[in-house]
């Protein structure tokens, strides 16, 4: 067998790679703005030196395109850096390592020679194929156009490439004769032949099949070195792929999206599930060995591997997003899922969703190795959070109720047929599960007695006193924890429930007044394992949490009769990131974190890289494209009455307070032309504050100047809105233009882009500080000033600034992301307005602002300043304009 020791390699070519001094050599689709100069050099050098890099580059400054053209740039200057045979020292046979030097010199050559060999047949077949889909593109045009002759000329080319593709043609043969003579002419002894006969062959040519595909043989080639871009949002992704088509890396950089079956999956008897859950059990039931042919899967073949094969080398051919994947799938009957899995270790590029990266169980479960490459993720600024939820794991007593017995059942089914571990680290399971039960059970009867408000009751444990809570001392979790992975008894377990309940049988009839039809329809296991695993974090990494889920059902035999019930349940809170996102700083060579807005990136640093030296960290932050007249930021602390505007939670319930500020939004909507966006801490609040200017005739007010919309709470109305306010304000009739009222956090305030006439004002009102009566929240800020205690001297009282700091910080990221919707382009224009006093007297809170906005801030007192400043402004570019 042979490996190429990477990082010995590395090691030996001291040739270090530095950022093209010629910005062309960037292959920039277009002339670039200095700041994608600046980003593409920064970021290239922090994937050289290996380092951890926060990229903050405002949208609509082209950053997406930096990234592609700064990160691929290296990329193809390492690949040429080692394509030299002489970096390739390191290739080590590891049966004997002591074999004699020429020998391991000739298995060198004919391992490079095996992997030119296996690259030119797959450009040969990707070459192929994208002839034949630019024929077929080319046809599809002509045959709108109605050009007869030519569509006949070009079936003719289609079916010419069909002849003519070379994994038809039969391979030249060498006789067997030929291959004696050869021996034969030759000066070596018989022993010699034979060792060289052996490193000649390689152990993956022992058991080979002749009618298997050589494609298969694929696996055994290195990966390549490649890029992991990750995004949040599958929009996010289909963007990126976009963007990437448009550069000239495009041509020949290999590149694959991945994504969950609920989004590749084309069996419509699977997709039909929805639930993701169901989704992946159903998929992994329908590939069981022993399985009937019509039950299983028809797109994943058993024996005749080449419809994978053929996806894989489409994948190859092109960049693709999600949906033009699943529509090879479709054309070629092969699995898009499995099909863009298969295509990774051939690709340089790997597009993948947050959650993909982000779990270890779903990287090993989806081939996906970050050893020695880059991991990109943008839209960055959501990564704490996101890391928390995804570790963040709830479980309610009906489910563990329910699992118990259904474990129960399945033991007692099999009990005679299983192995004596088996039974064993069951039954262990039963004993956690049982305790679990005991544990809520006497939770919900201690609150009973004491007769509170169940609304309101949170116990909260470290780890390590829940363990001792349920006293299950004698159980070894990192044992069971393997024996979960190993056995996987989850799937297993569904399987048997699903078959058993087909008949009709239900296993947890004696609890059916208790289940819930949400928990129905999860796997409770998979979810009640996941819980357990995460008791074998560190006992400082998270905090377990009982308390009681509100839950209100329809009273049987009674139609619009409900009931309200509190059902118990348990919560592992993770309150440290960085242990999880560990592994992934340890074997990436580099970690970029991009993202439009990515202040304050002090607590970014704070929360997922605490142990890393700094010189170890880059941050890179620049301005936006447009010139600096092109944005104007004001503070306003009074309104046009001479009230004080202090949005904070005791006072923003002041009919006063609310009145004052609707005054200030009529005068701003009379001055602020075409679109403006105005965003509030809460839809509660919006509520509170729209009855409020119903009542007072504010909101008819606001009509005379701009047509009015609302963001809804409902997401699937949020598109339908945003339709008709882009609609009003680009319609010729309607000169006075739109007001939007949205909320911080909400829809409108991430991914939306209010460009050109959408927003020409932003106005932000008040500080969406979070609700310090939440549970997490107050447990988090605790752990924030525990960190703070142990990085300050014992003599410092200063460590409780963390947690307050940890607070500010969650304000002003929401606070950032709402403002940054407005300028998009070099040549848009905006003014944002912060209403609230504290964005004057509170310095912290400004700092923490976009270093684009921040830099241009004027402070205003009175109202009458803001009026003067906002009509000058506007009056100025009409001048411009016209």
């Amino acid at each position: 067998m042979v490996i190429l020791d990477v990082e010995q390699i590395t090691e030996q070519n001291n040739t270090v790679l530095l950022p093209p001094t010629d910005i062309t050599a960037f292959n920039f689709p277009f002339q670039p703005y200095n700041i994608q100069c600046e980003f593409m050099k920064n970021l290239y050098q922090v994937i050289e030196e290996g380092k951890v890099g926060i990229f903050e580059s405002p949208t609509g400054t082209g950053k997406s395109l930096s990234i592609i053209c700064g990160a691929l740039k290296w990329l193809k200057d390492n690949e040429e850096r080692y394509n030299d045979l002489n970096n390739h020292a390191n290739i080590i046979w590891t049966e004997n390592p002591n074999e004699p030097s020429w020998v391991l010199e000739y298995s060198k050559n004919k391992k490079r020679q095996e992997d030119s060999v296996r690259k030119q047949e797959l450009n040969k077949r990707i070459q192929m194929i994208r002839k034949k889909e630019k024929l077929e593109r080319q046809k599809a045009t002509y045959q709108t156009v109605g050009g007869s002759i030519i569509q006949k000329r070009l079936k003719k080319e289609i079916d010419k490439v069909d002849y003519d593709m070379e994994e038809y043609l039969v391979e030249e043969y060498q006789s067997d004769d030929a291959t004696e003579n050869c021996e034969e002419s030759d000066n070596m002894s018989a022993q010699v032949r034979e060792l060289l006969k052996r490193f000649q062959e390689g152990k993956s040519l022992e058991n080979f099949d002749d009618n298997k595909d050589v494609r298969e043989f694929d696996e055994e080639e290195p990966d390549e070195i490649k890029i992991y871009y990750c995004s949040r949002t599958h929009s996010q992704l289909t963007q990126f792929v976009n963007e990437f088509r448009k550069t000239m890396y495009s041509e020949d950089v290999k590149c694959v999206s991945l994504g969950s079956r609920k989004n590749l999956c084309i069996n419509e008897e699977v997709r039909k599930l929805k639930n993701i859950n169901r989704i992946n059990e159903k998929c992994l039931d329908m590939q069981k060995a022993g399985k009937k042919p019509e039950k299983r899967c028809p797109y994943i073949p058993v024996r005749d591997k080449s419809r994978m094969l053929d996806f894989r080398d489409h994948v190859l051919a092109s960049v693709r997003d999600i949906e033009e994947l699943v529509e090879i799938g479709h054309k070629l009957n092969a699995c898009s899922y499995y099909g863009a899995r298969k295509s990774i270790r051939q690709c340089q590029i790997v597009v993948l969703p947050y959650n993909l990266l982000l779990q270890k169980s779903l990287r090993e479960s989806m081939g996906i190795s970050l050893k020695n490459n880059i991991v990109i993720i943008d839209e960055a600024h959501n990564l704490v959070d996101t890391v928390t939820s995804v570790h963040t794991v709830l479980i309610d007593l009906p489910q563990i109720e329910k699992v118990y017995l259904q474990l129960n059942a399945y033991l007692d089914r099999y009990k005679k047929r299983l192995l004596g571990k088996n039974i064993m680290y069951i039954q262990q399971i039963l004993s956690l599960l049982n305790a679990l039960i005991k544990c809520l059970t006497a939770f919900e009867k201690k609150c009973e007695e004491k007769g509170k408000d169940k609304e309101e009751i949170n116990y909260i444990k470290s780890v390590n006193d829940f363990l001792h809570l349920l006293k299950i001392g004698d159980l070894n979790l990192f044992k069971i924890e393997n024996y979960l992975k190993k056995s996987q008894i989850a799937r297993k377990l569904n399987g048997f429930v699903d078959k058993i309940e087909s008949k009709g049988v239900e296993i947890h009839q004696v609890q059916q007044t208790n289940n819930e039809k949400n928990s129905a329809t999860l796997p409770s296991l998979n979810q009640i394992e996941t819980f357990l695993m995460s008791l074998t974090n560190g006992n400082q990494d998270g905090r377990v949490i009982l308390s009681f889920q509100q839950i209100i059902a329809s009273v049987e035999g009674k139609r619009g009769s409900t009931t309200t019930k509190y059902v118990p349940n348990i919560k592992y809170l993770l309150l440290n990131p960085s242990n999880q996102f560990k592994d992934i700083v340890e074997d990436a060579r580099s970690v970029i974190l991009a993202g439009g807005t990515m202040e304050p990136t002090d607590d970014l640093i704070e929360q997922l890289f605490p142990y890393l030296p700094s010189q170890k960290l880059s941050k890179f932050s620049c301005g936006h494209v447009i010139p600096p007249e092109n944005l104007l930021t004001l503070t306003l602390s009074e309104g046009p009455m001479g009230g004080t505007l202090e949005f904070t939670f005791e006072r923003r319930g002041d009919t006063k307070l609310i009145d004052e500020l609707g005054q200030t939004i009529v005068n701003l909507c009379n001055i602020i032309p075409d679109g403006v966006v105005c965003f509030f801490t809460s839809y509660a609040y919006l509520e509170q504050v729209y009855k409020r200017w119903e009542q007072n005739g504010i909101l008819e007010r606001i009509r005379k100047h701009k047509m009015i919309f609302r963001e809804p709470r409902e997401t699937q109305l949020v598109d339908k809105v945003l339709n008709e306010y882009d609609l009003y304000i680009h319609s010729s009739s309607n000169k006075d233009g739109a007001i939007l009222l949205c909320v911080v956090g909400g829809k409108v305030s991430e991914g939306i882009n209010f460009s050109d006439r959408l927003g020409r004002g932003i106005i932000m009102i008040g500080l969406p500080f979070a609700n310090l009566t939440s549970v997490g929240l107050n447990e988090k800020m605790k752990f924030m000033n525990q960190i703070g205690k142990s990085s300050t001297s014992e003599k410092s009282t200063n460590y409780s600034q963390y947690g307050k700091e940890y607070y500010q910080n969650l304000c002003m990221k929401a606070v950032n992301q709402s403002i940054g919707r407005a300028i998009r382009h070099q040549k848009d224009y905006a003014t944002i307005i912060l209403i609230d006093k504290r964005f004057n007297t509170n310095n912290q809170i400004r700092q923490k602002l976009p270093i684009w906005i921040k830099q241009s801030v004027t402070e205003c007192q009175k109202f009458g300043q803001i009026v003067g400043k906002v009509a000058g402004f506007f009056k100025n570019k009409k001048s411009l304009l016209t």
